[in-house]
């Protein structure tokens, strides 16, 4: 299969991390990983994960209900924000109201304390910063630990095989590495595959969705070099930008300097291009 035709036969609009946690196989894999004990299975799990369709990329987020907890996971690629805290805050808060807003018996007024599934937050990083703790606390990070308000994110960031967590993050360490070696191209997705395979790192998967993940895959290489190109495009503006205020800032100073001479206007607006009334807003 050529580059020209995988491109042009690619539909899949998801992330690895979406296609992968969709599957009942995978993301009760990934529950048990995150939830050491509850011992899910696949008819345990109602998914819960919420749609972001305002944003220019979508996020990696898991949502799911299982047994008495309300499981959230969130990835974060390749540079590591503590934003991700309080986006988990936010995506609990609209998860808690779509709960109690399904389940009418909960009623939030009542004297009594109603039963509400326990909140269990953690974060995958896939990038190559160390040193993060084990946990992050959004009142320690965003009120320096002068809120009742709390919530704590454990953090996950170590790669191998054991879990599928593990699997995962060493999964997009060889995919980044691979696209440093050969660009965002075909054979930098085919290397990614064999290598995994090789290293037993979501072998199953990837076997199985063979197809599908080089499509998820080339879109995203595709994603990248835009938002690539617009960051260079912005860079060059803010070059373009700066490069012509330092030329009128030039120019100023030599009307400033002809006005101080004397020079009649129409000849200092021949000579700096100014207009007569930008001439003398410098008086």
């Amino acid at each position: 299969m050529t580059t020209t035709n995988f491109k042009a036969g690619r539909k899949a609009k998801d992330t690895v991390f979406t296609d992968l946690f969709r599957i009942p196989r995978y993301h009760t894999e990934l529950v048990n990983t995150l939830a050491p004990g509850i011992n899910a299975k696949p008819e345990d799990i109602t998914l819960t994960t919420l749609n972001y369709v305002l944003t220019v990329r979508p996020y990696n987020d898991f949502g799911a209900l299982v047994k008495n907890q309300l499981i959230f996971c969130s990835e974060s690629q390749s540079t590591w924000s503590l934003n991700i805290v309080f986006r988990l805050f936010l995506y609990a808060a609209t998860t808690y109201q779509e709960y109690v807003d399904k389940h009418r018996d909960i009623d939030l007024y009542s004297t009594a304390a109603q039963k509400l599934p326990m909140l269990n937050c953690s974060v995958i990083y896939c990038g190559k910063e160390k040193n993060l703790p084990e946990y992050v606390s959004l009142n320690k990070e965003f009120w320096h630990n002068k809120s009742p308000l709390d919530l704590k994110v454990k953090v996950l960031h170590e790669a191998g095989t054991g879990n599928i967590v593990k699997e995962y993050i060493r999964f997009c360490h060889i995919y980044d590495e691979q696209v440093k070696l050969y660009g965002y191209s075909q054979t930098a997705i085919e290397k990614t595959i064999y290598i995994c395979s090789k290293e037993n790192v979501l072998k199953d998967y990837l076997e199985e969705r063979t197809k599908e993940v080089h499509d998820i895959m080339f879109t995203l290489f595709d994603q990248d070099e835009v938002i690539e190109r617009h960051i260079e495009y912005e860079k060059r503006i803010a070059a373009e930008k700066a490069e012509q205020r330092g030329e009128e800032k030039g120019i100023g100073n030599m009307v400033k300097n002809m006005l101080a001479h004397n020079i009649p206007l129409k000849q200092i607006a021949q000579i700096s291009g100014w207009s007569e009334t930008q001439i003398l807003s410098l008086q």
